[in-house]
């Protein structure tokens, strides 16, 4: 019993890592095409839209896109050397040290654009419950 239980929880752990990795590739791809933005440079626009003042610490940037703190610190100046004047960077007043990323407006038109092409693509990844039968299959598992 106990195997059939693991095996499950493994075949269903599978499943959801190749629909989201499928979903992530499609999200990377029509937002290079349409936007020229990396899914991560999507995440980056996104984290500071929702963050107070729109903007973030370099090191909380880093747990919330999934980045090290040098990674996150290159995507941000890959995505400065663009030229697109969607971010932009300034020293912390009481931490010199630390660093504040915050979004432009230019950059908060630019994510409301992309953000309609992300809603279009998850609309047609998800239009079945496919994906919510594993979660839940996943959770009861889980508890078992």
């Amino acid at each position: 019993m106990k195997d059939t239980l693991a095996n499950e929880l493994i075949t269903s752990w599978l499943s959801l890592t190749h629909i989201q990795m499928n979903v992530a590739n499609e999200l990377e791809t029509k937002l290079q095409e349409n936007y020229q933005l990396s899914l991560k440079e999507f995440y980056l626009l996104l984290f500071l839209s929702e963050a107070p003042e729109k903007k973030l610490k370099l090191q909380q940037l880093e747990s919330m896109v999934g980045l090290s703190q040098s990674a996150v610190s290159r995507l941000v100046s890959r995505f400065e050397a663009k030229g697109c004047n969607a971010l932009q960077r300034k020293t912390c007043d009481d931490d010199r040290r630390s660093i504040y990323t915050s979004l432009t407006a230019i950059g908060q038109d630019k994510l409301d654009r992309a953000r309609v092409t992300v809603n279009e693509v998850l609309a047609q990844s998800f239009p079945d419950t496919r994906v919510q039968e594993l979660l839940e299959q996943l959770l009861r598992l889980k508890q078992q």
